[in-house]
């Protein structure tokens, strides 16, 4: 920023240069053309009816109904990043900030905007990504911790080497070719398996990587070595 000093300024004014100025502009004088247009529709009508009570169209609504889609377009269309990136690093760095409420943060960006125009847009925007922020952290925090694969795969490889060993990997890839054939054995988490068979001794490293994760993969590995 050029001026330093005036950082809260530049950063709620940054929020002007949209890139859908004139697009909005445009799309302004077209739904107030097309609104003078059922006025004059609406206007004929009630001429020319026996009752003019009985004209009931209500020209208005369509009007605020599409002056509401191009203003929540152009608002899409703001150049909010910077402004944004910096309001999550003014919270990043500041403890207090971190361990607020959303409200409690809005209320802080609030106090550092000017009560102007700008002012409460910028506001506005900071709001809409802080919401955005907490739920996706709300959502990341819900999730599962990603099971360790490690053993898994461990076994697997040394099962698949057995099968090597005892010259059985053709068998191995006849189980294979059905299993897959079948599109019967999906898991809820990975999905079907693949069709994909154990190319030889160079292949094992691959091959367990892509496939431990089935578990009816693991089990026909397990099937084939208890043969051995």
């Amino acid at each position: 920023m050029r001026n330093h000093d005036e950082k809260i300024k530049d950063m709620g004014r940054s929020v002007l240069p949209s890139k859908g100025r004139k697009g909005a502009r445009d799309d302004r004088r077209l739904i107030h053309k097309r609104q003078r247009t059922r006025e004059r529709v609406v206007m004929t009508e009630y001429r020319g009816a026996a009752d003019p009570d009985s004209v009931t169209a209500d020209p208005r609504g369509a009007v605020e109904r599409e002056i509401s889609a191009m203003v929540w377009h152009r608002r899409f269309l703001d150049k909010v990043g910077p402004l944004t990136r910096w309001a999550a690093a003014t919270i990043d760095a500041d403890p207090v900030l971190r361990t607020a409420s959303v409200d409690d943060q809005v209320a802080y960006f609030t106090r550092l905007m000017p009560p102007t125009t700008i002012g409460r847009h910028a506001v506005s925007h900071i709001e809409s990504a802080l919401e955005w922020r907490a739920r996706r952290a709300h959502f990341n925090a819900g999730r599962r911790t990603a099971p360790d694969y490690g053993p898994r795969i461990a076994e697997t490889e040394r099962l698949v080497r057995q099968i090597l060993a005892a010259g059985l990997h053709g068998i191995l890839n006849s189980h294979l070719r059905r299993l897959a054939a079948s599109q019967t054995a999906w898991d809820r988490v990975t999905g079907p398996v693949p069709y994909r068979m154990l190319l030889g001794s160079h292949d094992v490293e691959a091959f367990v990587a892509d496939m431990a994760r089935w578990p009816a993969v693991r089990e026909v590995i397990a099937a084939v070595a208890a043969t051995a």
